[in-house]
């Protein structure tokens, strides 16, 4: 439940809403501690820059690398700031699927960085698969991955391994959200943080790493079903799930929010983290109210379908022309100029029944009544326009069509282009992040694989090094049958939920100057430059694929 906010309030409004140690990094305070920590941590003030342009990379790389995937264009629009600059230099290496995992990193590209995104041979992110709505490609992917660099690497076999080892050593960001300890059969997280101190190693999962239910399968309707959602919604009678994916969604923005917290600690401590993000968990906290109200008052509020729970007179109006109207009276001086000077009943405000927020749902149906007996003998016009002089709020109830020609929208640039991997140019929702409209051509949507050859060339692999692993057969780890999923979407092919940690430890891997000893002799990445819409459109069901991030 909000509060009437400050802006926007009126003559009789009751309440007033509102916006809702050093940092220097050492403890002697000196100018330069920031950067000294984190160059103790890393090896030196130089270290990850060589690291970084060794294989012929050049020291703008990593700038070079985000600008190709977005097109080259960081510029702000009509003059403004520099909108898409804030993480450039950072690189994220996404073992993903689905939606919660690739919300978090589509954000982090958002903001400059640049996104690797791991997939699957044969197949890729199973969201590529979900259905062919823009043009042959699903609509979840085109959403959640424009930006992103697009790598294949088969994650069962040893070269596979290895070349994600590469990368994460040199990275700043690692997001998964595999089932939890698949990645961490292939790369322990201790090793990880001897490997690369610097890295901020974020997991998402249905329940987190521990508890009973930790190594259940889940995705969110199911986690929304556990952690009460779904019978929070809707009616009584009949429960409803969100029209959107609620709980990815919630951990998705919950891990974005842990990772840039976490590189901002970085600047301070030089020391990347763990950090575990649990669907689960989130959705505890966004039923804080409801669960509040039941521990403490006995029940919670029983859900009010379009209605609210918790504040009446709050819903839908049906006007004079069979048209509903929104409408949310949050505090009493809203109530006050809704009887007076909408409703045309100040009488209203003399009845015990309707005198405070708590009678009035007490009284609901009376309430619920009350307006709409008024309200339905006036036009839409008509209604709008005595709620807007009223300063009452109000609102449309939009069907989707109705969203894409929002006078809002269009308005504050909510529309952008992404260009599909066909060059096609396509109409997409601007991101929150972004105060303008992107400019034309930029946020490619990436084909299966297609930055694979670049990736690995950037890593130091000769041509015949990579022409070796693209198209070798590979041999195959036993220890990894496909059985793990990730914790949104449908079943996936990933990593055997009690498979033994392969052998090799990062901590005796090839050095960050030089290509994997024997990645010639396996590995079956392939570089996938063709669109789904050709017929690489990946199902997400091989039994043979590894898991994409």
């Amino acid at each position: 439940m909000t509060t009437d906010g400050g802006a926007g309030r009126g003559p009789d409004d009751d309440t007033n809403g509102g916006a809702h140690g050093s940092t220097d990094g050492s403890a002697d305070g000196g100018p330069d501690a920031r950067g000294n920590a984190a160059d103790s941590a890393a090896g030196g003030p130089d270290v990850r820059r060589n690291a970084a342009d060794s294989a012929d990379r050049g020291p703008d790389a990593r700038r070079n690398a985000a600008d190709s995937a977005d097109g080259g264009a960081h510029s702000g629009a009509a003059g403004g700031p520099d909108r898409a600059a804030d993480l450039r230099g950072i690189r994220v290496i996404a073992v993903e699927q689905a939606v919660a995992a690739p919300l978090c990193t589509r954000h982090l590209a958002d903001l400059g960085a640049e996104v690797i995104k791991i997939e699957r041979p044969g197949g890729g992110d199973f969201a590529r698969g979900y259905d062919e709505a823009v043009h042959g490609l699903a609509s979840h992917f085109v959403w959640l991955n424009r930006g992103k660099r697009s790598v294949v690497l088969d994650l069962k076999a040893e070269p596979g391994r290895r070349v994600l080892r590469r990368l994460l050593r040199d990275a700043d960001v690692l997001v998964c959200n595999l089932a939890p300890g698949a990645l961490e059969r292939i790369v322990p997280d201790e090793e990880l943080a001897r490997l690369n101190p610097r890295l901020v190693r974020c997991y998402l999962s249905g329940y987190g790493a521990t508890g009973p239910y930790a190594t259940r399968k889940a995705y969110d309707a199911l986690v929304q079903g556990e952690a009460g959602t779904i019978t929070a919604t809707g009616t009584p009678e009949t429960p409803a799930k969100p029209g959107v994916s609620l709980a990815d969604l919630a951990g998705g923005t919950y891990a974005l929010t842990a990772v840039t917290s976490a590189l901002y600690a970085r600047e301070r401590t030089g020391l990347g983290k763990r950090i575990d993000v649990a669907l689960f968990d989130v959705l505890l906290e966004w039923m804080s109210p409801l669960l509040l109200a039941e521990l403490h008052a006995g029940s919670a509020p029983a859900p009010a379908g379009l209605r609210h729970a918790s504040i009446a007179p709050y819903g839908p109006y049906t006007t004079a022309e069979g048209q509903d109207v929104l409408i949310a009276v949050q505090n009493e001086g809203q109530w006050r100029r809704l009887c007076r000077m909408v409703l045309d009943e100040p009488g209203l405000l003399d009845d015990p029944a309707f005198a405070s927020n708590s009678a009035r749902v007490r009284h609901r149906e009376r309430t619920e009544r009350a307006v709409q007996a008024r309200l339905s003998l006036l036009s839409t016009a008509e209604v709008t326009e005595r709620l807007e002089r009223a300063d009452v709020p109000y609102a449309r109830l939009n069907q989707i069509g109705e969203v894409l020609d929002h006078p809002q929208a269009e308005a504050t640039g909510r529309w952008s282009e992404a260009t599909l991997p066909d060059g096609r140019a396509v109409r997409v929702v601007t991101s929150p992040l972004h105060p303008h409209r992107e400019p034309p051509g930029g946020r490619r949507v990436p084909a299966l694989g297609e930055h694979t050859a670049d990736v690995l060339g950037e890593l130091g692999l000769s041509r015949a090094e990579m022409d070796a692993l693209l198209t070798s057969p590979a041999p195959r780890s036993d220890a990894l049958p496909a059985d793990a999923t990730p914790t949104d979407g449908p079943p996936a092919d990933a990593l055997h939920a009690d498979a033994p940690p392969p052998d090799a430890a990062l901590a005796d891997g090839p050095s960050a100057d030089a290509p994997p000893t024997d990645a010639t002799t396996a590995g079956t990445p392939s570089t996938g430059a063709s669109s789904p819409s050709d017929g690489s459109s990946p199902s997400g069901t091989s039994a043979s694929a590894a898991p994409a991030r």
